[in-house]
């Protein structure tokens, strides 16, 4: 006698008919591109209303990226020989916060945003405008140790803000944009794909829901952990690759580099101990708990200090008297 599949009942019966698998196949594909289209989008075709949400404003008006500033960004088209076309879908702005913020990619026609924070204009500390600086809406004490170290930090030299602008233009030109999109509608896909082999396989369909729940949940952590992996593996690769690429530019660029890098740090040690949260780490990294998004910063400095010391070992050789 033949064996028939025992089907719940209710909604969750509905989904083992061949209408429900259907309706789940049709939510899958759906889900699928959303996932993909949730990413992309922002970074294309609404990249002029992400770059509104992160830009700083002063009186409800938008500030403007200084002329000394785009000369210093002219100055890192050069020295990256840029083509003419990839200088000009590249947008500057003045972004909210310290940090320098990079939306869309150069490898497509809606072109790049990149966010310069309001301290690029400084050359020395006394222009910085303490009033008008504040960190996640709360003031500075700039007369502690730490507003005096974050005063220091700021202030970074022309060489130091010309390196930080070739690093974010050198993350422009990559396919970051594309693969993060690509990553989780990958991961859901897949995670659905032995999701449906596993039931179809050990006939988890008549068995009870809960069962079934359990495979889920295991399958869903799997799917994060995936997405996760390979979007910080990637990130983290991409910021290998731009440093080995600044570094080879020449001395003057691994001095700024160790430079830059040191002032970064410091302004997070600075704004840890003023604000007092665990945004950053004691030693000045970002806290990302236990994925790691991006490179270490202490990592990066470690590099171009130890490049330094190699550059400057080569050439206190190559002065020795024979």
């Amino acid at each position: 006698m033949k064996k028939t599949q025992n089907l719940n009942r209710g909604i969750l019966g509905f989904f083992q008919t061949p209408l429900g698998r259907n309706v789940t196949v049709v939510a899958t594909g759906a889900t699928t591109l959303g996932l993909f289209v949730v990413n992309f989008m922002p970074h294309t075709m609404f990249l002029k209303r992400y770059k509104e949400f992160v830009q700083s404003y002063q009186n409800g008006i938008p500030r403007l990226v200084s002329d000394k500033v785009k000369e210093r960004l002219d100055k890192a088209f050069e020295i990256l020989k840029l083509e003419e076309h990839e200088r000009k879908i590249i947008r500057p702005f003045s972004v909210y916060g310290f940090d320098l913020f990079q939306a869309g990619s150069t490898k497509y026609r809606f072109g790049a945003a990149l966010g310069i924070p309001v301290n690029f204009d400084f050359d020395e500390a006394k222009e910085i405008r303490r009033q008008d600086i504040r960190f996640r809406d709360k003031g500075i004490d700039w007369n502690s140790e730490a507003g005096k170290i974050l005063q220091e930090a700021l202030v970074l030299t022309e060489d130091e803000q010309i390196f930080g602008l070739c690093k974010s233009i050198l993350q422009l030109q990559t396919h970051r944009v594309l693969l993060n999109s690509i990553f989780p509608s990958v991961s859901f896909l897949t995670v659905y794909t032995v999701g449906h082999y596993l039931n179809m396989r050990m006939n988890l369909l008549a068995r009870p829901f809960s069962l079934r729940l359990v495979m889920y949940s295991i399958l869903g952590l799997f799917g994060v952990g995936t997405w996760s992996f390979l979007k910080d593996f990637n990130q983290v690769n991409y910021d290998t690759e731009i440093d080995k690429k600044l570094s080879s530019l020449g001395p003057q660029f691994v001095e700024a580099g160790a430079g830059y890098y040191d002032k970064l740090l410091k302004k997070n040690m600075a704004l840890r101990e003023l604000i007092g949260d665990d945004t950053y780490t004691a030693r000045g990294n970002v806290n990302y708990f236990i994925r790691q998004k991006s490179l270490p910063l202490t990592v990066h400095k470690t590099y171009f200090e130890e490049k330094l010391k190699e550059l400057q070992s080569k050439q206190a050789t190559t002065e020795v008297p024979s």
